[in-house]
C-alpha cells in the first residue's frame, strides 16, 4: 500500500509539473490525435511533442493505480476510498474534452483544482498511525491555521492559472522587468487589476507563511518537520520573488510553480493529520471560532452549487470574460452561503433534536444568533450586488430567488407537509441555470433543460435521505414522506422517479443536442441508477430497508456528476 501511495503521489506531482511546463511553453493541445501522438506513443525527444505525450502517459498510469488504490482501500475505509478514482475519471474526461473541443480556459483551471483534489484525497485515504501522548495538549486551532493558509494558497493557484492562460502575459515574459511589466498590466483595467491581485496576494502568503510556519513549528506537537519544510517552501519563494523582479524567465515560472506545489503538499499533509487524529482522540473536530464561522457557511454544500453553476456556464454558447465569470461564481458562493448561513438560525430549534446537527454551533450555544443573522444577509445581499456588477440583473435576481424561497419558502413548509421537497428542489435547481445565464442572460434550451433535470434528481435522492434519516427527522418534527406515507409508496415513488431520470437524460439526443455516444452513456448511467431504485423491493426487513436507501442516496451521488459530465463531453 506504501509503495502504491507513493506511485501515485509522486506521478501526481510529475504530471502537474509537465502539465505547468507546457502552459509556460504555450504548446498545450500540439499533438493532432489522441491517445497517441503523430502516432508515437511516447517519442524519446525533447519537444513540446515529448511533454504533451509523457503528460499522457502519466496521467494513464494515475488512472490504473486509482483502481487499484480503490480496490484495496474499500475495505478498510468503504466508499470514500472510490475518492481518488472518481476525480481521476473526471480529469480523463476533462481532459479528452479539452483536446477534442478545444474547451476554453477554465476547463485547464479545473485541470489544475482536480489535480489539487486528487492529491489531497490520496492524502486522506491514507492509513495515519496516532499518538495517544498527543491527546493532553492538543492545541485545536492548529487546524484553523493551516486551513485558512492553505485555502489564500488555492486561490493563488487559480489565479496564476488564469493568467498564465490568458494572453495578459504575453507581452510580460523573461525581457521585462517586473515593474515595468506591472505597470504595463495596470493599463489594462480588469484584467490588469487581476494580475495586480495576484501579486500583492503573492507577497502577503510569503510574509505570512513565515509567521504561519513558525507557529506550526513552535506548537506543532509530533509535526515539526513539516513546518520545518514549509519554512523552507516560503524562503525558497522569497528569493525566487526577488529573482523574478529583475527577470521572470520560463524556468524560473517552473520552480515558481514547484515551490507552491510543495506548500501545498505539505500544508495538506498537516491538515488531514490534524484532522484524523482530532477525530481518533475526541471523536469529532474540537469547535473553534473559525471552525463554527465556517460550519455556518456549510462549505461541502456551497461548493456543490458553484460546481453546479460551472456546469452551466459550460453548458452555455460563447466563451465567457473567465475574469468577470471568477468574480461571479465568487458572488453566488455568497449568495449560497449566506442562505445557509440564515438556514441555520432559523432551524436552529429544531436543530437541537437531531443527532447530526445538535452540536453546530447555534444550537450548542457557542455563537450568538445575531451572528448568523449579520453574516447572512451581508453575504446575501453583497451577492447580489456583485452580480449585478460583474454579471446581469437575471443571474443576480435568480440568485436571489433561489435564497429567499429557501428561507421563506422552503424552509417554514418543512414543518406543515412533505411536498415541501418539490418546493425545496427550486432553489436547488436554480444554480444550473444561472451558470447558463452569467453567460446568455437569456432563459432558453438547454438552461431550462440543466433546471430540469436537477429539480427531478432532487427528489427521490432526498426521498432516500429521509427514509435512513427518518427518526432524527421526527424528532426535529421536519415532516417528510418518510414519515406520512408507507414504504411501499416510497419504494415506488423512488424507482419511478429514476425512470424518469432515465428518459429525461435521454431529450438531449432525441432533440439533436447530442451523439449517439452521449445516448448510450446516459442510457447505462440511468439504467444504473433505476436498478439501484429498484432494490428497495429486495428488502424484507427495516434495517435492510435503511440500508437499501442509504446505498441509494449514494447512487445518486454518482449519478449526477456522471450524467452532467456525458452532457458536457459527449456533443
Amino acid at each position: 500500500m506504501n509503495a502504491l501511495y507513493f506511485i501515485l503521489y509522486l506521478g501526481t506531482i510529475s504530471l502537474l509539473i509537465v502539465g505547468a511546463q507546457l502552459q509556460v511553453l504555450k504548446t498545450g493541445l500540439v499533438c493532432p490525435d489522441w491517445p497517441l501522438c503523430f502516432g508515437e506513443f511516447l517519442p524519446l525527444y525533447m519537444t513540446p511533442v515529448f511533454y504533451e505525450s509523457l503528460h499522457r502517459f502519466l496521467a494513464g498510469i494515475m488512472g490504473i493505480g486509482s483502481i487499484v488504490w480503490g480496490v484495496v482501500s474499500y475495505k478498510r475505509i468503504g466508499v470514500r476510498a472510490l475518492l481518488p478514482l472518481f476525480l481521476i475519471i473526471l480529469q480523463s474526461l476533462l481532459g479528452w474534452a479539452t483536446f477534442s473541443y478545444q474547451l476554453p480556459t477554465i476547463t485547464t483551471i479545473l485541470h489544475l483544482v482536480f489535480s489539487l483534489l486528487f492529491l489531497a484525497s490520496l492524502e486522506g485515504t491514507k492509513e495515519i498511525s496516532f499518538q495517544d501522548s498527543l491527546k493532553k495538549d492538543w492545541n485545536p486551532r492548529l487546524k484553523d491555521v493551516v486551513g485558512f493558509f492553505l485555502f489564500f494558497l488555492v486561490l493563488q493557484f487559480i489565479l496564476g492559472g488564469i493568467l498564465r492562460k490568458s494572453s495578459l502575459l504575453a507581452s510580460c515574459e523573461s525581457t521585462m522587468e517586473f515593474w515595468q511589466c506591472w505597470q504595463k498590466q495596470a493599463e489594462i483595467p480588469l484584467a490588469g487589476s487581476l494580475s495586480l491581485i495576484h501579486r500583492m496576494l503573492g507577497i502577503l502568503t510569503t510574509l505570512s507563511g513565515f509567521f504561519v510556519m513558525s507557529y506550526l513549528w513552535k506548537n506543532l506537537p509530533k509535526w515539526k518537520w513539516a513546518a520545518g519544510l514549509g519554512l523552507f517552501f516560503m524562503i525558497g519563494q522569497l528569493l525566487l520573488g526577488l529573482q523574478m523582479g529583475r527577470s521572470s524567465s520560463r524556468e524560473l515560472i517552473i520552480w515558481h510553480f514547484i515551490l507552491a506545489l510543495g506548500s501545498f503538499c505539505t500544508l495538506v499533509y498537516l491538515l488531514v493529520r490534524l484532522r484524523k487524529t482530532e477525530w481518533h482522540f475526541f471523536g469529532r473536530a474540537v469547535p473553534t471560532y473559525l471552525n463554527d464561522l465556517m460550519d455556518l457557511f456549510k462549505p461541502k454544500l456551497t461548493i456543490l452549487v458553484v460546481v453546479t453553476v460551472l456546469v452551466g456556464v459550460f453548458l452555455a454558447p460563447g466563451q465567457p470574460n473567465i475574469i468577470y465569470l471568477l468574480i461571479s461564481l465568487t458572488a453566488i458562493w455568497f449568495q449560497a452561503a449566506g442562505s445557509l448561513c440564515l438556514n441555520s438560525y432559523i432551524e436552529r430549534e429544531a436543530d437541537k433534536f437531531m443527532e447530526r446537527t445538535k452540536e453546530r454551533p447555534l444550537p450548542a450555544g457557542r455563537l450568538k444568533p445575531v451572528v448568523a443573522v449579520y453574516w447572512g444577509w451581508g453575504l446575501i445581499m453583497g451577492g447580489t450586488l456583485i452580480l449585478m456588477m460583474s454579471s446581469n440583473l437575471l443571474t443576480a435576481g435568480l440568485g436571489l430567488l433561489a435564497a429567499l424561497s429557501y428561507l421563506y419558502a422552503y424552509t417554514p413548509l418543512k414543518l406543515k407537509t412533505p411536498y415541501a421537497l418539490f418546493v425545496g428542489a427550486v432553489p436547488g435547481a436554480l444554480p444550473t441555470i444561472m451558470g447558463w445565464t452569467t453567460v446568455t442572460n437569456s432563459l432558453e434550451g438547454m438552461g431550462i433543460y440543466l433546471f430540469g433535470i436537477l429539480f427531478l434528481w432532487q427528489i427521490p435522492h432526498f426521498m432516500a435521505i429521509s427514509l435512513y434519516r427518518k427518526t432524527e427527522y421526527s424528532m426535529a418534527r421536519f415532516l417528510t414522506f418518510a414519515q406520512t406515507h408507507s414504504s411501499e409508496f416510497l419504494k415506488l415513488n423512488i424507482f419511478l422517479y429514476s425512470v424518469l431520470l432515465l428518459l429525461l437524460g435521454l431529450f438531449p439526443y432525441f432533440w439533436g443536442w447530442r451523439n449517439d455516444g452521449y445516448l448510450f452513456s446516459s442510457m447505462i448511467i440511468g439504467v444504473i441508477l433505476s436498478l439501484v431504485g429498484g432494490g428497495g423491493w429486495l428488502a424484507k426487513d427495516e434495517d435492510s430497508f435503511r440500508k437499501w436507501a442509504r446505498s441509494y442516496f449514494w447512487a445518486t451521488l454518482f449519478y449526477l456528476p456522471l450524467q452532467l459530465g456525458v452532457l458536457l463531453i459527449l456533443r
